[in-house]
């Protein structure tokens, strides 16, 4: 049997993505993939503690959000068809948290970071 907070916590969430995306003037399909990235991200990374998978579900939807015009812009670049901002909106949320992480390991060490890059931090 599921655990109580665990069901109200999704049935909030979904009721929120489902009021969000009735808004006027915010693409539905935009919304949808965001969600669907960031559910993707969170599945993903089961290293996490529970908090911390939230808070990155949080930013990664909110990633995915703001950055689906763009990325489905540089997708219509490298592919041969148009690319949806529901698209888009999934592989920015999916992809957001994962790349900022990264970022943030390379500066904590810059010193391997260029010797990665050099390709002598073998």
């Amino acid at each position: 049997m599921a655990e109580p907070v665990s069901s109200t916590a999704t049935t909030a969430t979904l009721a929120a993505v489902a009021g969000l995306a009735m808004l006027p003037g915010i693409d539905a399909a935009v919304v949808l993939g965001a969600f669907a990235g960031a559910a993707v991200f969170v599945l993903s990374s089961d290293s996490l503690s529970l908090a911390k998978r939230a808070v990155f579900f949080v930013a990664s939807f909110i990633a995915g959000l703001v950055a689906a015009a763009g990325v489905a812009s540089l997708l219509a670049r490298w592919l041969p068809i148009d690319a949806s901002p529901g698209v888009g909106a999934l592989l920015a949320a999916a992809l957001a948290v994962k790349v900022l992480l990264w970022l943030i390991r390379l500066a904590d060490d810059p010193a391997a970071a260029m010797r990665g890059m050099k390709g002598g931090g073998k």
